[in-house]
């Protein structure tokens, strides 16, 4: 089981920071509570920019890179920014995190209840799905491939975490495994696009965390104040 590194810190409200053990880097998790902030796909294909640049223009609590998206900036799946639908939905794969008007957070597998068009204020879809209802890893598949890496998932007092390996450090079938195992009480994780879009970006000098995308990102997802 990944050891913890560090209890949780706040740095703002609603927002806890920790770190867990990991080869090469820690792997960085923020654990927000959606009671006290709420969540923007900020989406900009015709000038992507880096993470960073999303967090500051947002005035963001935090912000995680979102899924894949084409080379013109395009969502390869579903995404939904201030109730505007891009793309269409995964089939049969993947997950879905989406907010609804109110500000409550939803994160499912799509192979167990297809997206059928349901209104959402926020929505990104990922590939895999790493960790299912149950606790258990979720992904299998042959791939050494290790990378950069960033996941979404709920817990299970239904906070969200925002979780990033910094370094080239897991395979997705590792990144599934370790966050399937980890003691962060996750109800259900997915993956977002890893390598060089990975980022995690929360304020302050002294507790927050830069980890900066390597390239600019047509669309990011932020936390807000209230």
């Amino acid at each position: 089981m990944p050891a913890p590194t560090e209890v949780w810190h706040t740095i703002a409200d609603g927002i806890e920071l920790r770190q867990l053990e990991a080869p090469v880097l820690p792997v960085q998790v923020a654990r927000i509570d959606p009671s006290k902030v709420r969540f923007v796909v900020g989406y900009d294909p015709g000038a992507p920019r880096m993470l960073s640049a999303w967090a500051a223009q947002y005035s963001a609590l935090a912000a995680i890179n979102g899924g894949f998206f084409d080379q013109q900036g395009e969502p390869v799946a579903l995404l939904i920014s201030d109730q505007r639908a891009i793309g269409a939905s995964y089939v049969g794969q993947g997950g879905m995190f989406a907010v609804d008007e109110s500000g409550t957070p939803y994160l499912w597998a799509l192979s167990e209840r297809p997206y059928d068009g349901s209104p959402f204020a926020q929505a990104v879809q990922g590939w895999p799905l790493l960790v299912r209802t149950n606790g258990e890893a979720a992904y299998t598949g042959e791939d050494p491939q290790r990378a950069r890496r960033s996941a979404i998932a709920l817990d299970r007092s239904g906070r969200v975490l925002f979780i990033v390996a910094p370094a080239a450090s897991f395979s997705l079938a590792e990144w599934s495994q370790f966050l399937a195992a980890a003691d962060l009480d996750i109800a259900i994780a997915m993956n977002l696009d890893g390598g060089s879009s990975t980022g995690l970006i929360t304020p302050g000098e002294q507790t927050g965390r830069l980890i900066d995308s390597l390239v600019p990102l047509p669309f990011a997802l932020l936390v807000l104040p209230l």
